[in-house]
């Protein structure tokens, strides 16, 4: 069973599957691309390039993701360049998009684990 998210973003309207629940693989894709959003930031050292950031998530985020049924938003977008690229710009709406995914599949892997208080 899957999880349909719509997008709070304007310029992006519309809605994402996400996979739910995730495989291994899919976890890991996104642990490793959360790592290396860590060490970009890092080595920015307080100042990250979001350019930099953004492109160190895309591969765990679009791991996660089934279907982009987004305005403006390629069908199945990919990490290389072209017109089925995972869009940048503009820079601001690409940043929110790509931000919101990441915290909806860190919501859905909070979900899947138990309260230690319980």
């Amino acid at each position: 069973m899957s999880k349909v998210c719509t997008s709070p973003v304007k310029r992006f309207a519309g809605t994402v599957v996400i996979s739910d629940p995730l495989s291994y693989p899919q976890l890991l894709r996104f642990r490793e691309a959360l790592d290396a959003t860590t060490l970009v930031k890092e080595k920015a050292d307080g100042d990250p390039d979001w350019v930099s950031v953004n492109h160190a998530a895309l591969p765990g985020v679009m791991a996660c993701v089934e279907e982009y049924h987004l305005q403006g938003f390629p069908e199945h977008p990919t990490l290389e360049t072209g017109p089925d690229a995972f869009p940048s710009t503009p820079p601001q709406s690409a940043s929110r998009l790509l931000a919101w995914l990441v915290n909806e599949i860190n919501a859905l892997m909070a979900e899947a684990e138990p309260d230690p208080n319980e």
